[in-house]
C-alpha cells in the first residue's frame, strides 16, 4: 500500500504542474485544488508508513507546489478567472514536473516485491494495543494511541496448506520473531508469509511505548525510529553494534510482555521458539537461561551466512533502495525469505 500511495502523490504532482500549460482562455482553474490535496496525502503517507527517502521527497515537492500555487488557490476560492500563467510560473512548473517525473520513475524502479497473503493461502491478523511496560498493555480502541502491534501469520484454515505435515509437527510450539528495529515487522513480512505458506504460524510485534526508548530522542517516534536507526548503523556500524547490551535490556522488556500473552492465547503448555535478528540475540540467550522451561530453542537469523541483510530484514523485497546501498539488488524470486524459512523449518525439526 505504501508504494501505491507514493505513486498517487507523484502522479498528482505531475498533473498539478502540467495544468498551467493548458490554460488558453479565460476560465476558472479547478485543478489547482490538487495542490493542497496532494500535500495532505503526502502527510498521511508519512503518518502511515514513516519517514524515508520517497515519503520525504513527496512531502517536500508537494509543499513547494502548494506554496507556488497559493495565489492560484486564492483566486479559485474567490471565484476569479485565469486567462494565463506567467512565464516564471511555467518555468517553475517545468522544474517541478521534471523532479516529480524523476521521483515517480525512482518509485517505480525501486518498487517493493509484494505478495498478497490471500493469494498464497496465508491468513494475516493484526492486533493493536495501548499501554506501557510499566502499566501493562490492553487492546486499543479505534481512537486510542497504539503503543504495541501484534502480528500473527499462519496458514489460511479455509484453504488446504501444502505444509500441513510441518504444521502438525509444530503444534506444540509458539514461534516468535523479534525483529531488529532497523526493520520492524514490515520488513520481515516476506519471510513471515513464506513460513505461513508452508503451514507454520508465527508471531511478531512492534513496540512504541513511551518507556521503551531506544534512541532517547524525538527519533523514537514511530514515523522516525526505523529510518533513524538505519542511518545510525550505516554511518557508524561499530558504534551501533557496541550497544548490544542496551538493546538486550529493551528486548527483555518485550519478552516479558509477549511470551505470557502468547502462552495465554495459544496454550500455557506450549514452549516458545525464539527467532532473533542481531538486536535480540543476547536477550534471547538470557531469557532462555533464566526460563529454560519456557523456551524450546533459539534461532539467530544473523548467524545465517547467506543472509546478507542481517539486522535489516528482507530489504531485497521491501526496500530495494536500501538494498542497493548495501550492494544488494531487488529480488523478485524471494530468495532470502525462502532461505530464512528453510532454516526455520530445520530448527523446528531439530526441536522435534
Amino acid at each position: 500500500m505504501k508504494f501505491y500511495g507514493e505513486l498517487l502523490v507523484f502522479v498528482l504532482l505531475f498533473i498539478t504542474n502540467l495544468r498551467v500549460f493548458f490554460v488558453h482562455h479565460v476560465r476558472r482553474d479547478p485543478l489547482v485544488v490538487l495542490a493542497p490535496f496532494t500535500f495532505i496525502v503526502a502527510i498521511f503517507q508519512i503518518l502511515a508508513w514513516g519517514i524515508d527517502v520517497f515519503t520525504v521527497l513527496g512531502l517536500l515537492i508537494a509543499l513547494f507546489v502548494l506554496l507556488s500555487n497559493f495565489h492560484a488557490i486564492f483566486r479559485y476560492m474567490e471565484r476569479l478567472y485565469v486567462d494565463h500563467y506567467s512565464a516564471l510560473m511555467k518555468v517553475w512548473a517545468v522544474f517541478t514536473i521534471m523532479i516529480s517525473a524523476i521521483a515517480l520513475a525512482g518509485t517505480i524502479y525501486f518498487a517493493p516485491v509484494e505478495q498478497n497473503s490471500r493469494n498464497i493461502g496465508v491468513a494475516e491478523k493484526i492486533t493493536h494495543y495501548k499501554g506501557s511496560f510499566r502499566s501493562g498493555f490492553e487492546k486499543a480502541g479505534a481512537f486510542d494511541t497504539k503503543s504495541m502491534t501484534l502480528y500473527e501469520f499462519g496458514p489460511d484454515e479455509s484453504r488446504e496448506s501444502e505444509g500441513a505435515v510441518t504444521l502438525a509437527e509444530a503444534r506444540n510450539l509458539i514461534i516468535l520473531l523479534t525483529p531488529d528495529k532497523r526493520g520492524d515487522t514490515e520488513h520481515y513480512k516476506p519471510y513471515l508469509q513464506e513460513l505461513a505458506a508452508r503451514g507454520i504460524t508465527i508471531c511478531s510485534a512492534d513496540f512504541f511505548a513511551d518507556d521503551g526508548a531506544w534512541l532517547h530522542s524525538f527519533a523514537d517516534k514511530k514515523i522516525l525510529r526505523r529510518t533513524a536507526m538505519v542511518i545510525q548503523s550505516r554511518l557508524n556500524l561499530q558504534a551501533f553494534e557496541a550497544q548490544r547490551e542496551y538493546y538486550s535490556y529493551n528486548v527483555s522488556q518485550e519478552y516479558a510482555v509477549l511470551i505470557p500473552m502468547l502462552r495465554e492465547r495459544y496454550g500455557a503448555d506450549k514452549k516458545v521458539l525464539l527467532i532473533s535478528d542481531f538486536m535480540a540475540d543476547i536477550a534471547a540467550d538470557d531469557f532462555t537461561k533464566k526460563n529454560p522451561e519456557l523456551v524450546a530453542g533459539v534461532l539467530k537469523l544473523s548467524s545465517i551466512n547467506m543472509y546478507k541483510s542481517a539486522g535489516y530484514g528482507c530489504i531485497e523485497q521491501t526496500d530495494p533502495l536500501l538494498a542497493l546501498s548495501m550492494g544488494l539488488s531487488r529480488d523478485s524470486s524471494r530468495a532470502t525469505p525462502k532461505l530464512l524459512a528453510d532454516k526455520t523449518l530445520e530448527a523446528i525439526n531439530d526441536i522435534k
